[in-house]
């Protein structure tokens, strides 16, 4: 399985980018899932946490050796994780979110891309994305990626660096 990570901070075009990158791929016959780290998250406040990873090495380890994958699905609405769902192991897995590009990561993954975007407009975007009533968590989760890209140096270790706004 050929992995690639796409991580940045929130609102820099990551899920927008596997997007593009998945429709390439599929045109070009490959089988292809992404995975949003946004099912992963256990909520605001634990989503970047070690169970976070040991989800995430779960389903790098399932996509070297079986013919499927189960991926667990948080449910924002309901504040707890629901059914997983499990696909056929592609050939290719985009894993886009803040996070994907972590150390548990980084030997599996033969890509690893870093989006960017000046910190108004990435938050612009957010807000859009998920609404303005979740401006205080939205703020706060800028706070909790920020320490988790200082720990991690996801950014430096990136094989490729985008910019996804003047």
């Amino acid at each position: 399985m050929f992995i690639i990570t796409i991580d940045g901070p929130a609102g820099s075009g990551k899920t927008s980018l596997a997007g593009l990158i998945e429709a390439a791929l599929e045109s070009a016959g490959e089988s292809v899932y992404t995975l949003h780290m946004d099912d992963l998250y256990d909520g605001w406040s634990n989503a970047l946490s070690d169970e976070l990873t040991q989800r995430l090495v779960a389903i790098i380890e399932q996509g070297e050796s079986a013919s499927q994958i189960t991926i667990p699905r948080y449910d924002w609405h309901l504040g707890i994780f629901g059914e997983p769902i499990t696909v056929d192991t592609p050939s290719t897995l985009i894993i886009e979110g803040v996070g994907s590009g972590q150390s548990a990561t980084r030997a599996a993954a033969r890509i690893k891309l870093w989006l960017d975007a000046p910190e108004e407009i990435a938050l612009a975007r957010a807000i859009e994305r998920d609404g303005p009533e979740l401006l205080e968590e939205l703020l706060h989760w800028l706070v909790l990626e920020a320490e988790h890209f200082a720990k991690e140096q996801s950014e430096s270790v990136a094989d490729y660096r985008v910019k996804s706004a003047p």
